[in-house]
């Protein structure tokens, strides 16, 4: 045989024998978790994960006043601008905005800071009403609100009822720990929240969720580039689950580029009726659980996602409640091309997790398991790099999370 033939048969037959070998590592390492898990079936064995980028935020940036506007600069002007039935734009000049009650944009008008940051309001706004204009805007005003009452129902931008197609741009909200909530959208119809920073809350940070499970939206929102930072009640975890959380996202939409940090239980929440969203480039520290999976979150995906290394669980996927039917809180999610940096546990599924994949990962420094599957159906975990956990601990555990925390 000459030297060129066997060069060619050797270029056929050495990357054939390294799929085999990949074939049969896959086959070895493949399982069909036990223990009262349906079905569930992954890799254990580690592979080299290329190194995860993921994308921060933008700040609070700089814009284009409209130009034919009505300018105010004082908080008598700005009540009276309000209470125009047309729409309009308007402009607040640099200083001081206060009132005794939050202000109200009923009628969806567009307010701009004649320079970014530099119009403080002293008390929170209300976009929308029983019935009215669409469209509102908030853009480039700072929130400095120290007082719960001059908010509505205790946050300090509360979208809902008319304001469809609102938008909150380039804003700055501070809850000095007093506050509830920076921004709470009840009505998400095309809502869309960019260049956000919200600090210093009791309870969310930012939130959207109308609080009905049937809800399916025509227009998802959007969320970019938010920076989100202490949201904790003055005893941390008397929430019981139910708030803490630096973002809360109760319906579909897209949310890109976030950081969020010190919240008092958790990162990211989902559930209520978000299904098929989109999730990426989300970075949590300083919290016990990152993302929270709660009833009902369907068929989203998550990627990018930089958890720790001040977590303990990446993310938690919460059991088939009998209470909620039995219907699992994860269905049918993606988990990818994310990295774990936590205490205990990289990503949890509890009881009745279903078609939930993790996939493309790396985990470092779970002292238990990289990812803890417990009677779960149908979940899958492929081409993750669990190189990086802790001695003792395992790739892939089946039991009970309460188990190892006992």
């Amino acid at each position: 045989m000459d030297p060129g033939t066997r060069a060619n048969l050797l270029d056929v037959l050495v990357p054939l024998g390294l799929a085999l070998g990949l074939l049969l590592l896959g086959a070895e390492s493949g399982c069909s978790s036990s223990r009262g898990t349906k079905g569930a079936q992954g890799e254990t064995a580690s592979v080299l994960v290329p190194a995860i980028r993921v994308k921060r935020p933008v700040p609070p940036s700089r814009y284009r006043v409209p130009t034919a506007a009505l300018r105010v600069s004082s908080s008598g002007q700005l009540v009276s601008a309000l209470a125009q039935r047309r729409p309009r734009d308007i402009v607040l000049a640099p200083g001081i905005y206060d009132s005794g009650k939050p202000f109200s944009n009923w009628y969806g008008h567009r307010l701009y800071a004649a320079r970014l940051g530099r119009a403080v309001l002293r008390a929170g706004i209300v976009l929308g009403a029983h019935e009215g204009p669409h469209g509102p805007i908030v853009r480039g005003i700072r929130f400095d609100v120290a007082d719960p009452a001059k908010t509505f129902h205790g946050a300090i931008v509360h979208v809902w009822g008319s304001a469809r197609n609102a938008k909150v741009l380039d804003t700055s909200l501070d809850g000095n720990g007093v506050v509830n909530a920076g921004v709470v959208v009840r009505q998400p119809e095309g809502f869309a929240g960019r260049r956000l920073v919200a600090t210093r809350f009791r309870s969310y940070g930012v939130l959207v969720d109308v609080n009905d499970t049937d809800f399916r939206a025509r227009s998802p929102y959007v969320l970019e580039d938010l920076d989100l930072s202490h949201v904790v009640r003055p005893v941390p975890g008397s929430s019981d689950g139910t708030a803490e959380a630096c973002l809360w996202l109760g319906s579909q939409g897209t949310v890109r580029r976030v950081t969020v940090r010190r919240c008092g239980l958790m990162g990211v929440w989902t559930g209520t009726a978000n299904e098929r969203s989109f999730v990426e480039d989300v970075t949590v520290d300083g919290t016990r659980v990152g993302v929270y999976l709660e009833h009902f979150t369907t068929r989203v995906k998550f990627q990018r996602l930089r958890i720790g290394p001040n977590v303990s669980r990446g993310v938690n996927a919460e059991w088939a409640n009998p209470d909620r039917g039995g219907r699992p809180a994860s269905m049918d999610n993606v988990i990818q091309n994310s990295y774990f940096e936590t205490t205990l546990v990289g990503v949890y599924l509890d009881e009745g997790t279903t078609r939930t994949s993790i996939r493309r990962s790396k985990f470092v420094g779970q002292t238990w398991a990289a990812i803890g599957d417990y009677r779960g159906v149908d979940n899958r975990y492929e081409l993750n790099d669990f190189s990086g956990i802790a001695p003792g601990a395992v790739p892939v555990s089946f039991d009970h999370i309460k188990r190892r925390m006992r």
